[in-house]
């Protein structure tokens, strides 16, 4: 399985405005395309953009998020802003000053964890236990992070965004060596600035450890499976929830290089429309959880 080099997705501001603007221009041609569909979960999609705005997650069931509802607060030290999530603290990058971006921020991460949502990586029987390490790879404001921290053996965050670095020593000051943050890019080598999953498993000692590995890393999740050969076929106690949103082929890349593993998907499907090359056929399933 090789990194499919050519996935450009929305990275600045700008960026994400103009993707949003053709969405609402293709939600008719989504619609044509998808009426007589006989699959009951895209006829629940079509209903929804009948009605609604087109959106990443077309469901009802993010009605039941109501931003105004998310507390924000400011550390007096670095004047960083934070909105707590079950009583502990989700601090944001400095360039979120405003509290209302900070509360749409949160908002749409909680609706992308939902029970209900494509995008939801844990359920009851995938899910991390006292014996896991868990590699949260994508770390960006940490709340996958936030979620397990009390229920794991121990967390290493890839994050390489210095901001965002800055905002997740503050989110998880509390928890010592428990929680390693990782300034390097996960990739299928390694250099000064990436590492492999099979290099770091074995710099850290981890091979005969219960693991845990979360991917949601921008597209480059093929180029990350590559790297993580000898973890894949010699870890006795693997779980891997891994994004497939970003790019339309990578669900059918990452379903073949784990053919003989016990998969499921999250109900559902998104639209992604900040890759640049989203076309037909519109839905992307947004992750497969793989085990043995």
């Amino acid at each position: 399985m090789n990194r499919n080099n050519n996935v450009r997705l929305a990275d600045r501001d700008l960026e994400f405005i103009l993707c949003e603007i053709k969405a609402r221009f293709m939600k008719k041609n989504i619609i044509k395309y998808y009426e007589n569909d006989s699959k009951e979960e895209i006829q629940e999609i079509v209903e929804f953009l009948r009605n609604n705005s087109i959106n990443t997650f077309p469901y009802y069931y993010r009605n039941k998020y109501n931003l105004k509802e998310l507390k924000v607060g400011r550390n007096p030290n670095s004047q960083l802003l934070y909105c707590k999530y079950n009583d502990q603290k989700i601090y944001m990058k400095k360039k979120y000053t405003s509290p209302f971006r900070v509360r749409r921020y949160i908002n749409n991460i909680l609706i992308e964890q939902d029970e209900r949502s494509p995008h939801r990586y844990l359920t009851e029987e995938f899910m991390p236990d006292k014996d896991t390490v868990v590699l949260d790879i994508g770390g960006a404001e940490g709340l996958f992070s936030a979620m397990v921290v009390d229920k794991v053996k121990k967390i290493y965050i890839f994050e390489c965004d210095e901001d965002w670095i800055s905002a997740l020593k503050h989110t998880f000051k509390n928890y010592g060596d428990k929680v390693v943050i990782i300034d390097r890019f996960v990739d299928g080598y390694s250099d000064e600035k990436h590492i492999s999953l099979d290099d770091f498993i074995k710099q850290y000692n981890l091979k005969n450890e219960k693991l845990f590995i979360k991917v949601d890393a921008e597209g480059c999740e093929p180029a990350i499976i590559d790297g993580a050969e000898s973890v894949i076929n010699n870890s006795m106690d693997l779980k891997l929830a891994v994004c497939t949103y970003h790019c339309q082929n990578h669900e059918e890349l990452i379903r073949k290089r784990f053919r003989d593993w016990d998969i499921s998907v999250s109900p559902g499907y998104m639209i992604y429309y900040y890759d640049f090359d989203w076309t037909k056929p519109y839905l992307r399933r947004g992750l497969l959880r793989i085990q043995r």
